[in-house]
Order: structure tokens, then C-alpha cells, then sequence
């Protein structure tokens, strides 16, 4: 048994790759800011083999997290995840949303969540209907020390209401009924689906 599991964690170490996609977002900033540069990093993609073992794994521990876990990894098919250190001070406010996104919002099926533009941070927030099912979310989240890029797919309106729900926020385009209370805030809304994000 000890065998197999030393296989089972080596086999989904070594399954992540690196994103294409990911990798065309972070040129495309880049080449943005030529008064930083975005140095060393990593980039990751797990897809159903990594993520079911993982699931498989949550499944062994007696413990209310790996209720949840278990739960949002039966929804999730695929999770690319990159992170870049940032060298040299920028200015946020200048960036404009990547082309890669912006050519998802021009399709008509990818809808902006989230857009955040801060002398210091810049932050979008994207994410695909298929349908009325959320079957995709990008992240981009560039601050003055790292560039953090994410990518979730799958059947995420569970998964997203869920996330949402721990952090108290009630969405209506989510599937969710109009809800008598306030609305979130755009940061609110950002904070619960960075909460995706391993």
C-alpha cells in the first residue's frame, strides 16, 4: 500500500505542466511594463487524473475541509496556475486588461467579473457560460512583487457559490435568487473567487 501511494504522489507531481494560455497573458503584461521585468516562476496544469487522485485523497481524512474539498474537485476538470516574481517598481494604473482576455470578452460567452486597476495591484477577473452553466474562470492579479495568473474549468456555479457562500455573499447571476440584503463590493467579489485559487 505505502508503494502505491509513493506512485500515486509521484505520478501526480510530475502531471502538471505549463500553460500556453497563461504564458501568452504573461508576455502580453510583459511587454507592458518594460519598467519591471517579471522574472523567475512557475507554471502548472492539473487535469482530471491529478485532480481525482487528489479527490481520492481528501476522501481518506476524516475532516470537515476535506468534506469541502472533496466536494469543489468533483465540479473542477482542469486547474492551470502560474506565479512570476515582479523586479522594478510600475505603475498599475497604466496596464490594460491582456489581449488574451480581452479576446474571450469579445466572443460573447466570457463575461468580466472583476476589474481592478490601483497604482499598485491590477486585477481581472473573467469567467465563460456555457449553458447558464459558469464553466470557466480566469484570474490575473499583478502586484508590485509577483504576477499571479489562475485558470479554473469545470462546472463551477456549485463550486462558486459555494466559495461565495463561506465568505457570506449572495450572487444572483450565479444561479442564485435576487437576495434582499446589500450587494458585494467589487473587492468582496474579487477576495471570494481568489479563494478558488490553490
Amino acid at each position: 500500500m505505502r508503494n502505491l501511494l509513493i506512485l500515486l504522489f509521484l505520478g501526480t507531481s510530475v502531471s502538471g505542466c505549463a500553460s500556453y494560455e497563461l504564458m501568452r497573458v504573461r508576455n502580453d503584461i510583459d511587454r507592458q511594463v518594460p519598467e519591471a521585468r517579471i522574472g523567475n516562476g512557475y507554471a502548472m496544469s492539473f487535469g482530471r487524473i491529478s485532480l481525482g487522485l487528489a479527490r481520492w485523497l481528501s476522501g481518506l481524512v476524516d475532516d470537515e475541509d476535506a468534506g469541502i474539498a472533496q466536494a469543489v474537485l468533483s465540479e473542477v476538470r482542469r486547474v492551470q496556475f502560474a506565479r512570476y516574481d515582479i523586479n522594478g517598481a510600475f505603475d498599475a494604473t497604466t496596464l490594460r486588461m491582456p489581449g488574451r482576455l480581452r479576446s474571450y470578452l469579445e466572443r460573447g460567452d466570457w463575461y468580466l467579473l472583476a476589474g481592478i486597476r490601483e497604482e499598485s495591484e491590477a486585477v481581472w477577473v473573467v469567467y465563460k457560460e456555457k449553458d447558464d452553466i459558469v464553466v470557466d474562470l480566469l484570474a490575473v492579479v499583478m502586484g508590485q512583487e509577483e504576477l499571479v495568473l489562475a485558470k479554473i474549468s469545470g462546472d463551477l456555479n456549485a463550486v462558486v457559490a459555494a466559495a461565495l457562500s463561506q465568505q457570506g455573499i449572495n450572487i444572483p447571476f450565479f444561479g442564485e435568487e435576487e437576495p434582499a440584503a446589500k450587494h458585494p463590493s467589487e473587492t468582496e467579489i474579487v477576495e471570494a473567487a481568489m479563494e478558488l485559487i490553490p
